[in-house]
């Protein structure tokens, strides 16, 4: 159940096509941008945006904090990027100037060698947190779900006694006279060796004269507790965003299915989504394009594609509201905008004329 929604929630933030837009007065433009190519197509020679956004996302995913190590070239552009492995990394504070520092180290590949260490400033690293209580120290899986997981693992436990060994007594043998501790404990084997195993389920049972067989049923709290091995699902599925269909459990209709993906990617992405693209845009573009308007943006619509119906009828909508224009539907949708400003025309929904339009 962990990894099914570790693989859900990190594929689902590192599928997301990352778009480099510029805002010049009440336009919305995609310009060719180093950055852009940077993120489009690969962050590095081995790894893809993809393959190492799902790093990034999959290390704050169990440890709380993913990180990825910005490299530049002479002129301070960005060249390539790596993620780093979290465990184990130690987030320094100089007391002087306040300066932060984080310390990351690995087992060198020489038998018997020390450890490696590099150290990194801030600014040179990605930051993304899964999540956080002060905003510093990242909160993974591990963190959140320690007290659920241990209780899983000990019903795992409880389960394993239950079904193999019994962890209470099937019956009870009544006999009618006093028996001395050796010929008890003979009467309780002999019934165990011919009750216990898949083989000699329902077989019946031939006692001595005076013996009695009394049978002690599943009650509700332990068929509850038969059933409680979904629960950790549902525990999984609670701290985690994704829902419990997405992690093959539960029968839900597919109008809640698809109510439950929408949920999903408003509720669940959309929150580390934005917090990756305030931490990439201000670590990877400077100081400069923020001023001229540039801005970082993941664009969720590519985990709606299926949703073509009720996308088409929202836009439609929208439309006919003047709430959007031809264009700004086209840039959600990734398209390039109409030539000659022909998709910047606002429409009324009555007869779809021209806003201002005079008859």
């Amino acid at each position: 159940v962990n990894a099914a929604a570790h693989r859900i929630y990190c594929s689902s933030l590192a599928v997301l096509p990352w778009q480099v837009r510029q805002r010049v007065g009440d336009e919305r433009l995609e310009p060719d941008h180093p950055v852009a190519r940077l993120l489009k197509t690969r962050y590095n020679e081995s790894m893809s945006q993809y393959t190492a956004e799902r790093a990034i996302a999959s290390q704050a995913f169990w440890y709380g904090t993913g990180f990825g190590a910005i490299v530049r070239d002479k002129l301070g552009q960005v060249k390539e990027i790596f993620p780093l492995p979290s465990a184990g990394y130690q987030r320094l504070v100089n007391p002087e100037d306040g300066a932060i520092w984080y310390v990351f180290s690995v087992e060198s590949d020489v038998p018997g060698g020390a450890r490696l260490q590099r150290r990194f400033q801030e600014s040179e690293l990605l930051v993304f947190r899964f999540e956080s209580f002060d905003g510093y120290t990242g909160r993974g899986l591990l963190d959140i779900a320690r007290e659920s997981l241990a209780a899983d693992s000990a019903a795992q436990r409880y389960s394993r006694r239950f079904f193999v060994n019994g962890s209470r007594p099937s019956g009870v043998v009544k006999v009618q006279t006093a028996l001395d501790p050796d010929v008890r404990e003979q009467v309780r084997s002999d019934f165990e060796r011919m009750s216990r195993g898949l083989d000699n389920a329902f077989r019946v049972a031939v006692l001595d004269m005076g013996m009695e067989y009394t049978q002690l049923g599943i009650t509700q709290k332990d068929a509850q507790f038969i059933e409680s091995r979904s629960f950790s699902v549902e525990e999984v599925s609670r701290f985690t965003g994704v829902p419990v269909y997405m992690l093959q459990s539960g029968k839900q209709s597919y109008q809640s299915n698809e109510q439950q993906e929408l949920d999903f990617v408003t509720n669940t992405l959309t929150p580390p989504v934005t917090q990756m693209e305030q931490e990439w845009a201000y670590k990877l573009l400077s100081e400069r394009d923020r001023e001229e308007g540039y801005y970082l943006h993941k664009n969720l619509n590519a985990l709606l594609r299926g949703e073509n119906q009720s996308r088409a009828a929202f836009y439609e909508k929208m439309i006919s509201m003047s709430v959007f224009c031809p264009d700004e539907v086209r840039a959600l949708e990734d398209m390039s905008p109409l030539p000659d400003g022909k998709g910047k025309i606002y429409r009324f929904s009555k007869n779809y004329e021209e806003v201002g339009k005079e008859e």
